[in-house]
């Protein structure tokens, strides 16, 4: 919660005694600016988790040093009590914290998860080494995160589920060969991501994940699903090797991020702060670098070979959950979320002869910009700052994948520079201007 809503919240008990707010209005203002980082009524601080995972961690680097220094003399009945000891002395404290129910502070729930997934992947690797089971890295990695996924769980350890969260966005990268059955390949990565859903039960979640959490969930799941689309492109060429259609790749890709820039929100989740919504924030940035990529022709020829996307069970899926989310971003007035969203429906253009596909990608991320700058002037919200950076990096692209001289190149450049920072500046004044005045 940041300071100016703890602010708020103060104030609030003293505007319902003044009658300057009703009950009603004072429950809705707190139930608004409540903390929702935490789950379970009491507050969880991420210093709070920092501290309780870095003990953890110290913990658990201490015993692999003591147990690493003779290892070369212990017999394997000793190596086998190294290996369960710490996992089972890890256990017990977990059943403690547990014993202590609501009781239990937010570090102690955090220390004991990760302490005890810790020791799980020592056990393992030690088991593994003593008795030669041999295997690879993304087995072990998979093995290891199905088994602390409960203490995510029950611990409501929030450190276990970003753990979670970075290995199985991890291991697709581990199992990307064609040789791979589909229930060990990428393509089980949604029901990876699934996992987590009981640590926010009931239908609506009755409580939402922290803006951190959120923040961690985004990048992770967006390289978790690009990951299973690329791997559904494999086909085999002419001379009988198998690889990944690059082109058809980038544009499931994109049509992913486009799906997670989309993703449907309530009536608070789209008043809430921009910062709140990272997968507004990073799709629209994916999305834009595609869109940028695209205006260069090299690139842009490329969106001719997306025909054999059409074959492909993925690219339908993810067709049909954009058309269903823009349709929801058009019920709910998400005008600017949805005009970045179908940049990654450009490519469907293919069909236009010549130079004229990427001329095409520019004119609409042209509009795009100037649409960001005019909705700001004109009472709306929009993000001119967004528009003018965008506009700047399009006449940079244009001009250096041009024939001009490098001395007109380095003028335009300059002037570019120059009327970025004026509009900048009339920006802020153009804010101060609207504020309205604080006596």
């Amino acid at each position: 919660m940041s300071s100016h809503h703890r602010w708020l919240l103060s104030q609030v008990p003293e505007w319902e005694r003044e009658g300057l707010i009703d009950a009603t209005s004072a429950a809705a203002l707190r139930g608004r600016y409540t903390d929702q980082n935490t789950a379970d009524g009491s507050r969880i601080g991420f210093a709070q988790i920092a501290m309780g995972s870095l003990g953890a961690l110290l913990i658990g680097n201490g015993l692999i040093a003591v147990i690493g220094y003779n290892w070369d003399e212990f017999t394997r009945p000793t190596r086998l009590l190294f290996a369960f000891l710490p996992l089972l002395t890890s256990q017990i404290f977990s059943w403690w914290v547990l014993r202590r129910g609501d009781g239990a502070s937010a570090w102690l729930r955090e220390t004991a998860g990760l302490l005890q997934s810790l020791t799980t992947v020592g056990c393992l690797a030690i088991v593994s080494q003593i008795y030669n089971l041999g295997g690879n890295w993304p087995d072990l990695l998979l093995g290891w995160m199905l088994l602390i996924l409960p203490l995510a769980w029950v611990l409501r350890a929030k450190s276990v589920a970003m753990l979670y969260l970075i290995g199985t966005a991890i291991w697709p990268f581990g199992q990307f060969n064609a040789g791979v059955a589909w229930h060990a390949s990428p393509l089980i990565y949604p029901l990876l991501l699934a996992g987590l859903l009981p640590m926010w039960p009931g239908w609506p979640p009755k409580t939402a994940p922290s803006t951190w959490m959120r923040w961690m969930i985004t990048p992770c799941a967006t390289v978790g699903f690009c990951c299973a689309a690329s791997f559904a492109t494999y086909f085999t060429s002419e001379s009988g090797y198998v690889h990944v259609n690059a082109e058809v790749a980038a544009w499931l890709c994109a049509l992913v991020v486009a799906c997670i820039t989309l993703f449907p929100l309530n009536a608070n989740g789209i008043s809430e702060a921009l910062g709140r919504k990272p997968q507004v924030i990073l799709g629209a940035l994916l999305l834009l670098g595609f869109g940028l990529a695209a205006t260069f022709e090299d690139f842009s020829d490329e969106f001719d070979s997306l025909i054999g996307a059409f074959r492909l069970p993925w690219a339908w899926g993810l067709l049909m959950i954009t058309a269903v989310f823009s349709a929801l971003a058009v019920i709910q007035k998400r005008w600017a979320v949805l005009a970045i969203a179908m940049i990654a429906m450009l490519p469907l253009f293919g069909g236009v002869p010549g130079e004229w596909q990427h001329w095409l990608v520019t004119l609409y991320l042209a509009a795009l910009g100037i649409a960001f700058i005019v909705l700001e002037f004109t009472g709306h919200r929009g993000s001119p700052r967004l528009g003018a950076t965008l506009i700047s990096l399009l006449t940079i692209a244009r001009m250096a994948d041009s024939d001009f001289p490098l001395l007109t190149k380095g003028i335009i450049f300059i002037a570019v520079g120059i009327a970025f920072l004026v509009f900048n500046l009339l920006i802020i004044r153009h804010g101060r201007r609207s504020s309205p005045v604080t006596p």
